[in-house]
């Protein structure tokens, strides 16, 4: 996309509960595009990008990683942990070579790669060298989440960020990290939940974290359970969709396993970008 050379690929595979995804929605609604097993668990991927843009190498979400526990990831029955580093591998481009990671939020299935477990069952940072730009309001919501939130934070996701270095710089609202790298502060989400927007001239490619988990979610009343302020949700969302259909911008969508990218076209009709890794 003009100067942007995008790789879109799925770097964990697991399983959501139905209702979890899709709230107040009723199962006989979304089970006809996203059809759930016996235990009502639908599938489910991470989808990340990695972005290389005037010379820098640019990591969009990181997945789960492999800090999981064995129980935990039995539960969500996860496949291919740290697929996102093989992926990176077989672009030719080391974990010490990536100069910014940008996750959408905190929560534990976007976070989650930001760290790593090593050899010796030590916790250290995936991307040594990278700036990671996270919202202000995000990290403090993260460290002090409300009763219903705090299962989707794992602190071991992102606090290492803050020890002692100063990889991590702190947002407040809309910002241009990069010259055609724009970070929205949508909230709704979490209240730090932000949209990453590339641009390249009239290009662009905007990765919409959980304002839109998966091809369903193009409806702007269908959203998660999770998602503390629905009403800034569907805003949001309404917003995203009037821009990315006026100015064709190519939207990544954080979960979908079929049709993870594509563009909406006249009268929101959704053509998908079939291209995976």
């Amino acid at each position: 996309m003009g100067d942007l050379e995008l790789h879109l690929l799925i770097a964990d595979r697991w399983k959501a509960d139905g209702g979890l995804m899709f709230g107040v929605v009723p199962k006989i609604l979304w089970e006809k595009q996203k059809p759930a097993d016996a235990n009502n668990m639908i599938d489910v991927a991470c989808v990340c990008l990695i972005a290389r843009m005037n010379g820098r190498v640019i990591v969009v979400e990181t997945g789960i990683g492999n800090k999981l526990s064995e129980k935990r990831a039995l539960q969500v029955a996860l496949r291919e942990p740290e697929s996102l580093l093989h992926h990176l591998k077989r672009l030719g481009i080391r974990p010490d070579e990536v100069d910014v990671v940008i996750t959408t939020h905190l929560h534990w299935d976007h976070a989650g790669g930001l760290t790593r477990r090593n050899q010796e069952g030590e916790v250290e940072l995936t991307f040594k060298n990278a700036r990671h730009f996270i919202q202000k309001t995000e990290w403090d919501f993260a460290l002090n989440p409300d009763v219903r939130s705090r299962p989707s934070f794992i602190a071991d996701d992102f606090t290492p960020l803050a020890d002692g270095n100063k990889l991590v710089e702190f947002l407040d609202g809309d910002a241009e990290v990069l010259p055609g790298v724009h970070v929205r502060h949508v909230g709704g989400h979490t209240p730090g939940s932000q949209v990453l927007i590339l641009r390249s001239g009239e290009l662009a490619c905007a990765v919409t974290g959980d304002l839109v988990c998966q091809t369903p979610h193009l409806r702007v009343p269908w959203n998660m359970s999770a998602d503390i302020d629905p009403l800034r949700v569907f805003e949001q969302k309404a917003r995203l969709f009037e821009e990315a259909e006026l100015h064709r911008w190519l939207l990544v969508l954080s979960h979908d396993v079929d049709q993870p990218a594509g563009y909406l076209e006249g009268g929101g009709r959704w053509r998908p970008e079939p291209r995976l890794l």
